[in-house]
């Protein structure tokens, strides 16, 4: 006799529509990992049953589901049809468990079932020949600050041979997570316990950075596995020899880690005004792309950072930049190191800088407080000042901030470029809000320069916008990025 034991259990309505619905879980009598299969079957119905299944949880996790399934059949001549709903639980408990009384609608008509009871034991005859399967949870701590990393390691410990599907990672609410490791296929090395032989794999490793003080819970891992178990008959049949009072079966069984818990401490007194989230240990550095600048020329600053910690999870301290320059959002590059114990990083913020006039010029430096780990202890690091020279530009241009309300007519000077300088003409009229081209003439320019911009181009290229007047928005550059970014915010001229 198999282990598991397939009944119709519970409920089977009589209501006052054509239409009926039957209720039925199997197995009724499982063992504590073993799957249940949940269906709700509408039959002469024209949809599905609609219901709340959550008043379930109370006493079993809800595995997958619904899956949905439509069959057809012909009796007497007349076609019949129904619609069925099936769950996949697995008991929360052992004991004498109930799948509570479900209610819902068919075809916008109500529909109320009966409990279904359920029984979780160990009491089958189920025999494994030295078998052992387990999974554990390793954390390489359970007390952390807001934002230190705590490294989660789920391993698997086997002496079966089995095979998993349907592996539901954590999703433990109040971390921000970075996968370290999820290896496919598992990697499986002999290991040994208290004298005794194992399989052992990792099945998923994650560094969890607390985002809120309290008691954190670690939601558990899922997943089914199937395994080859002996099972001892009931009763014997044909034969008498007991050789043949065992037999092999694949069994079905859902494993649950047991949650876990992180308590998360508040960081001492003395939290700098400046700070913004980082924790563990930072270096930060600036520079400039070249040693001189000419005005209206373009001109990245960097601002690098590395380190170990909490790399992504907080933002730089605003960083105030001298007067007569424009500045254009910048470009954030983020590379990580997961291989190591801890999440290793390098980050970098290039802001693209126009200078709008000749003279002297002093880029302050950047102060960020972090909270380093290892003393307990707030710290702060910082770049070095930039001073540099503006020189004068080629020809005279003025910014598009200027532009708009100054009554000084700036006009382009004539000059001559070589071939690889390429300039692109703007109409920023108000002409260009047409709509004969989809958007507008103006946005559908834009793309198009966009467009251009984006392929293989050795050449530098500048910006010249004009409505009534002829203006640089940018002057000639290999930085085709920065180009994009002021194209992205040029707007319709204010006057003309």
């Amino acid at each position: 006799m198999s282990k598991k034991i397939i009944i119709n259990v519970a409920l089977s309505l009589s209501c006052s529509f054509s239409q009926t619905v039957q209720i039925f879980a199997y197995p009724n009598k499982v063992e504590e990992g073993d799957v249940i299969t949940l269906s709700v079957e509408a039959v002469g119905s024209e949809s599905f049953a609609e219901l709340d299944v959550s008043p379930i949880e109370k006493d079993f996790m809800i595995v997958s589901g619904p899956a949905q399934q439509t069959s057809y059949q012909w009796i007497n001549g007349k076609a019949t049809s129904s619609k069925t709903l099936t769950w996949t639980l697995v008991p929360n408990k052992k004991g004498q468990l109930t799948i509570p009384r479900l209610s819902g609608t068919i075809d916008g008509k109500p529909f109320t079932g009966e409990p279904i009871e359920i029984l979780v034991d160990n009491s089958y005859q189920v025999l494994v020949e030295d078998s052992v399967f387990f999974i554990t949870t390793e954390l390489d701590k359970d007390e952390a600050f807001v934002g230190e990393q705590v490294t989660v390691t789920y391993k698997l410990y086997t002496r079966l041979q089995m095979s998993l599907e349907d592996i539901k990672y954590p999703e433990s609410v109040g971390f921000w997570s970075e996968e370290l490791s999820v290896p496919r296929p598992l990697r499986f090395n002999q290991t040994t316990i208290n004298g005794v032989q194992y399989n052992a794999a990792t099945l998923y490793k994650v560094a969890l950075f607390p985002t809120k003080t309290g008691a954190l819970e670690l939601s558990p891992m899922t997943a089914r596995y199937n395994v080859q178990v002996k099972t001892k008959r009931r009763q014997r049949e044909i034969f008498d020899d007991p050789f043949f009072n065992f037999f092999n079966e694949t069994d079905q069984k859902v494993f649950r880690t047991e949650p876990r818990t992180i308590r998360v401490k508040p960081y001492p007194v003395g939290q700098p005004a400046n700070f913004t989230g980082a924790v563990g240990s930072f270096e930060i550095s600036s520079y400039i792309d070249r040693e001189f600048c000419k005005e209206n020329e373009v001109f990245t600053f960097t601002i690098a950072m590395n380190g170990t910690g909490n790399g992504g999870m907080f933002n730089l301290p605003d960083v105030k930049f001298p007067e007569g320059i424009e500045v254009y959002p910048f470009k954030q590059n983020f590379e990580k190191d997961s291989l190591q114990s801890q999440l290793q990083f390098n980050q970098s913020w290039d802001y693209y800088l126009i200078p709008r006039r000749k003279g002297k010029l002093k880029i302050l430096p950047v102060q960020m407080s972090y909270f380093d780990l290892e003393s307990s202890s707030w710290k702060r690091t910082q770049t070095n000042p930039i001073e540099l020279t503006i020189l004068p530009a080629d020809n005279s241009s003025v910014s598009r901030e200027k532009r708009s309300g100054s009554s000084i007519k700036h006009k382009i000077k004539t000059r001559s470029y070589p071939l690889n300088d390429i300039i692109i003409a703007l109409d920023i009229s108000s002409s260009m809000l047409a709509n004969d081209i989809s958007p507008n003439r103006f946005e559908a320019s834009k793309n198009t320069i966009s467009n251009f911009l984006t392929g293989d181009i050795n050449a530098r290229i500048g910006l010249l916008a004009f409505a009534g007047e002829s203006f640089i928005e940018c002057p000639i550059t290999y930085n085709h990025y920065v180009l994009r970014r002021i194209i992205e915010n040029i707007d319709i001229a204010k006057k003309e």
